[in-house]
């Protein structure tokens, strides 16, 4: 980890990496197994907490009939994409998920899911910074395609 509030290191990102595509394999995932893939405690704890988070969205989200389709590894792909900083003010460590439109109409999907601060995801910060994450967002997911 970097010094920076929850901000891996490209060598810390392969491991969360690694772990994600394992998940995706696995049906029921032992607490055990991820420390022991994590490698570090800082890692175990950040890849728990983005588990336990990806997860607390899509039950949300299909509380609501809306599509759940964001996996680990799409969330890490887009944390990724924004240096695991805030999307709309890209200034501060990402605190919390964020939607782009609200989760009844557009689910918790990769492309309705994006990292922010509190005070950006509390709306002071999010129009601001809507286009510049709308063009990110396209072009991360055409260059998938």
């Amino acid at each position: 980890m970097t010094s920076e509030k929850c901000v891996p290191t490209p060598e810390d990102r392969q491991t969360l990496f690694r772990i994600a595509h394992w998940t995706l394999k696995q049906k029921y995932l032992r607490v055990a197994k991820v420390r022991e893939l994590a490698g570090t405690e800082e890692n175990y704890r950040l890849i728990i907490r983005e588990i336990d988070r990806v997860k607390a969205q899509l039950q949300q989200a299909l509380l609501l009939n809306a599509e759940a389709t964001l996996t680990l590894v799409d969330w890490l792909i887009t944390l990724d994409g924004f240096n695991w900083y805030c999307a709309y003010c890209q200034s501060k460590p990402f605190e919390v998920m964020s939607h782009l439109m609200p989760i009844q109409l557009a689910g918790t999907t990769p492309e309705n899911c994006v990292p922010a601060c509190y005070r950006c995801r509390a709306g002071k910060g999010k129009l601001s910074g809507l286009s510049h994450v709308q063009v990110f967002l396209g072009n991360m997911h055409e260059s998938c395609l």
